[in-house]
């Protein structure tokens, strides 16, 4: 019994013992969770209050609308850029002030879902908002910015902070920098009809006009309050044929499909058919000067004073002709043409040539721009004229007369187009129907290229011009990373980093731009075309009885005084003549990125980029 007795104390002994050392590893394991818990949800506030600084510097640039808006009223329109501040420096203390202000009402906190675990918060500092540099086209000006990031999961807290400056770039942005700009849309006589296909910015200052579902994949805005929204037989509307709607729809019969919003009142933008130079740009003149060169001058830069087949002193004129300006051994400039020109054709080789042709009456010349070689040659008649060193290709720095990508016309241009097409393509004239077996990216291989990979080119019309025939890069923006595309057109594969340069700009100062009959059907036009003079657009000569031509194809931009009619539609939609439209964005033209030489420019500033520069960092 005793020994029974003892093994029963010496088993409650262990199981005390036991009990105390599983409570013991139990508390401690406890406490191990705890603090495994406590160390990952102070790893993820740090990761929160992390994000919360890179969301930060990510809307100290997107609050570009924003800050544009709080600019817009404090500069000074009247300033001249390269000497004074827009910005004047009495409105700098304030405009910091609201900028700081903006950027904690509007980006304080994270949206919700940006961060997995728990929640971030940022507070601004914004100070010392100065100066930095001077232009005749730019301006930049510079604010020093703190910014405190909070994360928080559960009770743990961790806070980030960065200190550094962001810049605010202002500048004239480019007419070329909108898919679709018009003063007047012309929606009282004609609409944009379903089949119509927008997919980069519009903007009519007034008179939209739609009918069905064009569809506009960006923004769309108006400096109207409305637009007019139409209806057609048969399309389940009743009432008027047109009506003034301030809103987005016309249901049944009328439904855009505004992907990105339709914004109403917004501020009217000012068409200049110039802030620019086009004249004394070919010339190999500034042409930031926008005064008119005098016969003197233009005698001088053609060369007709050596040898003196003028005297350019007493007697400046000039004869008709086509003129590439040089100084006798080098390109000094871009083309200039006097008088007008019957036929203008652009042809790239593909082997870094690009060969233009000029009629005019009997005369034909032919320059051909090797840019292997750099060097340009002039025949006239099939007869050599010269050969010269240098391109007249891209923009001219300033005041230098150097090269520039710049045809200048002095009066019209009755027929412009690229190589003409080596058979036929294969999408019909029908729309609805076969006109859309054709592709916009890459183009049928049936329509050789106009414009080499190496040519920046502006094509600027005193008078009318007309569209014969397609007008293509060798290289598609839209396609150049794409490897089975660079397998067969191995010149278009890009450097790291680096942009397709090739653009054209297409402008007549007085009058319309026009599609001639004898045009081909689906015809594709790339670049930028502008037609600015009050009333003038890009118009097709006998729209409604010239029958069905299929797709216009746009790839670029247009801008125009007033919206013209390009073809004709019945009450289901088809095409009954002339052109449906589509429209498609170079993206490469965005926020004037990029923009065809000497290009027009908006006559005011606007804040064209805000970007954030981080110095310091730290956490506590």
């Amino acid at each position: 019994m005793n020994r029974r007795g003892i093994a029963l104390i010496a088993v409650l002994v262990v199981a005390a013992v036991m009990t105390v050392v599983g409570s013991l590893l139990f508390v401690g394991t406890l406490g191990d969770l705890r603090q495994t818990r406590s160390t990952l949800q102070a790893a993820q506030a740090r990761a929160a209050a992390e994000a919360g600084l890179t969301y930060a510097r990510y809307a100290m640039e997107v609050a570009r609308g924003d800050i544009k808006a709080i600019l817009a009223p404090k500069m000074n329109l009247t300033a001249n850029p390269a000497t004074e501040w827009v910005l004047p420096e009495s409105q700098w203390p304030g405009i910091a002030s609201a900028i700081q202000s903006l950027l904690n009402g509007g980006y304080g906190s994270l949206p919700s879902g940006a961060v997995d675990q728990g929640q971030a918060s940022v507070q601004f500092t914004v100070t010392r908002f100065r100066g930095n540099t001077k232009g005749a086209t730019a301006q930049t000006y510079r604010a020093d910015y703190v910014v405190v990031s909070t994360g928080q999961v559960g009770p743990a807290r961790r806070r980030t902070e960065e200190k550094g400056y962001f810049e605010i770039q202002l500048g004239r942005p480019s007419l070329s920098q909108w898919l679709f700009l018009v003063d007047d849309a012309g929606g009282q006589t004609g609409f944009f009809p379903t089949g119509t296909v927008f997919n980069g910015p519009v903007h009519a200052n007034h008179n939209w006009g739609f009918w069905g579902r064009p569809v506009f994949r960006d923004v769309v805005s108006t400096s109207d309050d409305g637009a007019w929204y139409w209806h057609l037989s048969g399309d389940g509307c009743t009432g008027k044929n047109r009506v003034w709607v301030r809103g987005d729809s016309r249901p049944p019969c009328t439904v855009p499909d505004f992907q990105k919003g339709f914004l109403r009142s917004q501020p009217t933008i000012d068409l200049p058919t110039s802030t620019l130079s086009q004249q004394r740009a070919a010339l190999g003149m500034d042409p930031q000067d926008t005064s008119a060169p005098s016969d003197k001058e233009i005698c001088f830069a053609l060369g007709l004073h050596d040898p003196p087949k003028k005297n350019c002193n007493k007697n400046p004129s000039v004869p008709d002709g086509v003129y590439l300006v040089n100084d006798g051994a080098n390109v000094k400039g871009g083309i200039y043409v006097q008088g007008d020109l019957d036929q203008l054709v652009l042809k790239a080789t593909g082997t870094g040539k690009q060969i233009y042709t000029f009629e005019q009456g009997s005369n034909t010349w032919v320059i051909t721009v090797d840019y292997t070689t750099n060097t340009t040659t002039v025949t006239k008649n099939g007869a050599p004229v010269g050969t010269y060193a240098g391109t007249p290709n891209g923009p001219a720095p300033l005041g230098t007369g150097g090269p520039t990508g710049q045809i200048y016309v002095t009066g019209k241009i009755k027929s412009l187009q690229g190589p003409s097409r080596t058979g036929p393509l294969p999408c019909g004239v029908d729309y609805p129907g076969s006109s859309d077996n054709c592709p916009d990216h890459p183009p049928p291989a049936q329509i050789p290229p106009a414009l080499s990979k190496e040519t920046q080119l502006h094509i600027t019309a005193v008078g009318a011009i007309g569209l014969t025939g397609d007008l293509i890069y060798e290289c598609d923006p839209t396609k150049v990373t794409d490897p089975g595309y660079l397998a067969t057109k191995p010149r278009c594969a890009l450097g790291a980093g680096q942009t397709l340069p090739t653009v054209l700009g297409v402008m007549s100062q007085n009058d319309d731009i026009t599609i001639k009959v004898g045009a081909p059907d689906n015809l594709y036009l790339w670049g930028s075309y502008l037609s600015g003079a009050s009333g003038k657009g890009l118009a097709v000569e006998n729209y409604s009885s010239r029958g069905r031509q299929g797709k216009l194809r746009l790839f670029g931009g247009l801008i125009q005084s007033a919206d013209q009619l390009r073809g004709t539609i019945n009450a289901s939609g088809q095409l009954l003549s002339g052109y449906i439209e589509t429209y498609d964005y170079d993206l490469r033209f965005a926020d004037s990125a990029l923009a065809p030489p000497n290009f027009p420019t908006v006559r005011v500033f606007d804040v064209q980029k805000v970007q954030a520069t981080p110095l310091s960092f730290r956490e506590f």
